[in-house]
């Protein structure tokens, strides 16, 4: 397992997290379970629909730069961008 941080930039917030996971792939669907009890972030239907659109995507390795992906979705004219980063 290895250590990843995700960020998170929605609607003007910013919403870091960590967790341990053994891929990207793995640490993205982890973070979309922790974005629905996320209570600081919007109301609880955002943050489903920003978790449901989310889970439909896979990251992509950023190029040139190493341990870094991103995933992106939109929700209604909004746009909910990811970076993961494996931090261990």
């Amino acid at each position: 397992m290895a250590s990843f941080t995700m960020i998170l930039e929605f609607d003007g917030g910013t919403y870091i997290s960590q967790c341990q996971a053994s891929s990207p792939d793995d640490a993205a669907a982890k973070h979309v379970d922790y974005l629905v009890g996320l209570n600081g972030m919007s109301t609880l239907t955002v943050r489903r629909r920003v978790a449901d659109r989310l889970a439909q995507e896979r990251p992509v390795a950023i190029e040139g730069v190493r341990k870094v992906w991103c995933c992106s979705a939109s929700v209604g004219k909004k746009l909910a961008l990811v970076n993961i980063v494996a931090t261990a």
